[in-house]
């Protein structure tokens, strides 16, 4: 037996009318009738008690048909989810990124992907960059934002925007402006830094942009993550050269003073993934910052 031989008994089933069911799935009577005696034969009983005048189901026939149309409703939805998945549009996707864009940028992508694929699930992760990287290449996550310049074979880039920097400092503190801040001021500040040991091209940004102001900053704190570092900023603990981006966390007792420094924040996906619905983010990803930028 075959899917469409269960669908025609089923809509006979139905219509307990040969013609009519025969007219309804455009095909012929005969054949219908053909279709019907080979399922009887093949699972050795009788589906319907017919007479020149009637046609009705037998006990067998309707256990049948109760049962069928369930599994063909299974079937169906299987069969649909399936061409969903190669459409792009169900499945889930895993995405690592930098807090920065947590009140920003991710939220916006998050919006336009629910507003076009509904039915896909995303999920949001933070790891530090060279757990990213490991990550994409070991099929982990499926897409990640960085700060850094991907370093791997295999895995494809792309720079989405360019965003200023600058000094988070708690509210009571005496910088108010980039006047402020000189090499002779900077020599008296704590410093909350990214860890060095990791090597991070941010950290490398934040080391040049000390430089420029002729300064070797001392670490007090160290962390890569910047709800952390905003956290110990608001309890004047010190002062952090972040992203501009975190402005969007509204912390309280935090205020931010732009400096003529940027950074970079790239996309990453894997050069040969061929998910159809990595596809459709990264699609609706180069929309999105296209309008940013």
């Amino acid at each position: 037996m075959d899917i469409q031989q269960i669908t025609n008994f089923l809509k006979l089933a139905d219509e307990l009318h040969f013609w009519n069911t025969a007219s309804i799935m455009n095909i012929t009577q005969s054949a219908l009738s053909r279709q019907i005696q080979a399922l009887e034969e093949e699972l050795g009983l009788q589906l319907f008690e017919r007479n020149k005048r009637n046609v009705r189901l037998t006990a067998s026939g309707a256990f049948l048909r109760d049962k069928w149309a369930v599994l063909l409703d299974d079937l169906n939805y299987v069969h649909l989810f399936a061409r969903k998945i190669n459409e792009g549009e169900t499945g889930s996707i895993t995405i690592a990124h930098p807090d920065s864009i947590s009140y920003s940028l991710l939220p916006d992508l998050v919006f336009a992907i629910a507003n076009q694929h509904a039915e896909l699930t995303i999920e949001l992760i933070q790891l530090l960059y060279e757990n990213v990287q490991e990550s994409l290449r070991d099929y982990k996550i499926d897409m990640a934002f960085t700060r850094q310049v991907n370093i791997l074979p295999g895995i494809s880039s792309r720079k989405i925007k360019t965003e200023p920097v600058a000094f988070f400092v708690p509210d009571n503190h005496p910088f108010r402006g980039c006047d402020d801040i000189t090499a002779e001021s900077l020599a008296a500040q704590r410093f909350i830094l990214p860890v060095a040991e990791r090597k991070s091209s941010y950290h490398f940004i934040v080391q040049e942009i000390f430089k420029s102001y002729g300064v070797v900053p001392q670490a007090h704190y160290q962390s890569d993550f910047g709800s952390s570092i905003l956290g110990l900023v608001s309890k004047g603990l010190g002062i952090a050269i972040l992203p501009l981006d975190f402005l969007h966390h509204c912390t309280p007792g935090v205020r931010v003073i732009e400096i003529p420094f940027n950074t970079d924040l790239y996309i990453h996906w894997r050069t040969d993934d061929k998910n159809p619905s990595l596809r459709n983010i990264l699609k609706i990803a180069d929309e999105l910052y296209k309008t940013i930028n």
